[in-house]
């Protein structure tokens, strides 16, 4: 099943925030290579954290989202992974991004401190 979550992300072109569906942000593609989980839904599950809607997802603590993320990811945090996957779906749609460079596709990141 399925847990239908979104989130809002600020495009540096618009002024107000955009709803974002992370099944969309987080599909199978970017779960596989980024993550030990082949969907976003096994990544939660995995962490124990009891998300079964959109409250429950808001209600968690980011701070256990970071560990699960630092854990089970190439990550450092939720807002790195968020952050990233968002741009590489914002790049897909052909919209600018704030974290990669349009024409080569090359992340611009800073290091990790």
């Amino acid at each position: 099943m399925t847990i239908e979550l979104k989130g809002y992300y600020k495009l540096p072109h618009i002024t107000e925030p955009q709803l974002i569906d992370f099944n969309l942000v987080f599909h199978k593609s970017f779960m596989r290579k980024y993550t030990a989980y082949k969907t976003f839904d096994k990544f939660l599950a995995a962490g124990k954290f009891g998300i079964k809607d959109q409250a429950d997802f808001e209600a968690l603590p980011e701070e256990k989202m970071d560990i699960h993320v630092k854990k089970s990811s190439r990550f450092s945090t939720w807002q790195e992974m968020l952050d990233f996957a968002t741009d590489k779906y914002i790049l897909q749609q052909g919209l600018p991004s704030p974290l990669f460079k349009q024409d080569a596709l090359a992340p611009v990141l800073k290091p990790n401190k």
